[in-house]
């Protein structure tokens, strides 16, 4: 039986999950407008029913606005909302960042959606690590 190591209670509202996939993003202004029409493009690292996590080349600051859209890893189905930059740090080693961001607004069909997802594949992984296939 593989030993499995406690590492204190979760924080999170939700289950997260490391994932690889494309994202586009529009920085807004407080009232939501759009700062430049320029879509900006990056890859997520994680997701979870409250938020993502993907990386930037430029530092953003906390409570950025954003208007995001991905494809949902493993389906075809698009995620789009409205998210708030929470956190930020610099990648070791990188001229890049990592940003979390809560998401303010997605139907909630989605976040059962993405919910469903993340326990899933943690649900996948453990077994993965119990059963050793």
């Amino acid at each position: 039986m593989a030993k499995v190591k406690f590492t204190g209670p979760e924080k999170r509202a939700y289950l997260r999950i490391p994932v690889r996939c494309d994202i586009k993003y529009i920085k807004l202004s407080k009232n939501l407008r759009p700062f430049v029409n320029m879509i900006k493009k990056s890859h997520v690292r994680d997701v979870a029913a409250g938020g993502i996590k993907f990386v930037v080349r430029r530092k953003m600051a906390i409570g950025t606005m954003l208007d995001f859209q991905f494809k949902m890893p493993g389906s075809e189905r698009r995620v789009a909302g409205l998210g708030e930059v929470v956190r930020i740090t610099a990648r070791p080693g990188k001229r890049s960042y990592h940003v979390g961001v809560r998401f303010l607004w997605i139907p909630r069909r989605t976040v059962e959606l993405i919910d469903s997802y993340v326990r899933r594949k943690r649900i996948e992984k453990v077994l993965k690590k119990v059963y050793g296939n």
